[in-house]
């Protein structure tokens, strides 16, 4: 099986061949992903000083309600993100390597804003956690889509040797 077809099965269903490791990988994963969902989506501040640690700033009209409604409306898409990861999870568990790719994808759009827009150290109190993140979920998430694609190919492979009998359930 080629790596597009694991990331892009031909018929989305729940029956993920990947490996035990990757799935519970993924669900792992859903925990710093709904967290910072909900922070940068409800939290007064979008977590944007209280957790990233940037420096309140001054000005009339209050500079920090633009800069909260921008965090807020990125929370909104990180939960837009979360809900379908989580629609994945319950009905359509074969695209969980396209869950991983879209976690890279954002990974390597973090890394362009951050380039196109970048805050040097004043603007911080401390590290944010954000700085963290391609070795938080990067890593791992590389991981777990190149193991889901070794026990899918694996699995298709076993299959074609029984005599092409490739619908035996998998075992997640």
């Amino acid at each position: 099986m080629s790596f597009v077809e694991t990331i892009l099965p031909k018929q989305a269903d729940r029956d993920f061949r990947g490996g035990k490791v990757p799935f519970y990988g993924f669900l792992l994963l859903l925990l710093p992903v709904t967290f910072r969902s909900m922070v940068h989506f409800l939290k007064d501040d979008s977590g944007v000083n209280s957790i990233a640690s940037i420096h309140l700033f001054s000005g009339t009209p209050d500079p920090n309600n633009v800069i909260y409604l921008f965090s807020s409306l990125w929370g909104s898409q990180q939960t837009v993100m979360l809900l379908i990861y989580i629609i994945v999870l319950l009905r359509y568990r074969n695209l969980i390597p396209l869950m991983f790719v879209l976690m890279l994808v954002e990974i390597g759009f973090r890394w362009v804003s951050a380039s196109i827009h970048p805050l040097s150290e004043e603007f911080y109190v401390r590290t944010p956690p954000g700085k963290y993140v391609p070795l938080i979920m990067g890593l791992p998430s590389l991981i777990f889509l190149w193991v889901s694609h070794r026990n899918i190919t694996a699995f298709e492979r076993e299959a074609a040797e029984r005599g092409g009998n490739a619908s035996q359930p998998s075992p997640v």
